[in-house]
């Protein structure tokens, strides 16, 4: 059964110093951005099964927001993988009780979604990471959970084209 995992980066959060890396909220443009991404997405027929998003906030946010517009009754289920720093291999085996899903929304962070992507093309995490901006997607299909093969990558977009699709 193919499956497409939607490797989506989260949008724009607050910077600057004393704030917690971990609490980082988005700006009130990244929460309006990731709802026109959704928007751009849901134009196009796309729809997750399952949304699986970092335990940091701002991935949170964007997750909830993408959800919110695509699918929701969906329920945004935290995703300890996803978060700052982990191996993409690991990440792909935890990745086993959702076997079941077709579409799956990845929400997380730079560098790991790159590196991910690569591990998912090549086979390899440092080969040939994908350069996720900040609201960037990537549609990777593979044929089974955790991949077993190499997959096909159906379309990498920048932030500005998916809110152009709207």
């Amino acid at each position: 059964m193919a499956v497409i995992l939607y490797l989506f980066r989260h949008g724009i959060a607050e910077e600057g110093l004393g704030i917690d890396d971990a609490g980082r909220q988005l700006t009130d443009e990244g929460r309006r951005k990731v709802g026109q991404i959704a928007a751009g997405l849901q134009a196009v027929g796309v729809i997750p099964d399952l949304v699986l998003a970092s335990p940091l906030v701002r991935a949170q946010q964007t997750a909830q927001i993408a959800a919110g517009i695509l699918a929701p009754d969906l329920e945004v289920v935290t995703f300890a993988p996803l978060a700052l720093g982990g191996e993409p291999l690991d990440l792909l085996a935890e990745l086993a009780p959702y076997r079941g899903s077709r579409d799956i929304f990845l929400v997380g962070h730079e560098p790991s979604l790159g590196e991910l992507a690569s591990q998912l093309l090549t086979g390899t995490a440092h080969v040939a990471p994908l350069p996720f901006k900040k609201g960037s997607i990537a549609a990777i299909e593979v044929y089974s959970i955790p991949p077993r093969s190499p997959g096909i990558l159906h379309w990498f977009m920048p932030p500005r084209m998916l809110r152009a699709l709207n």
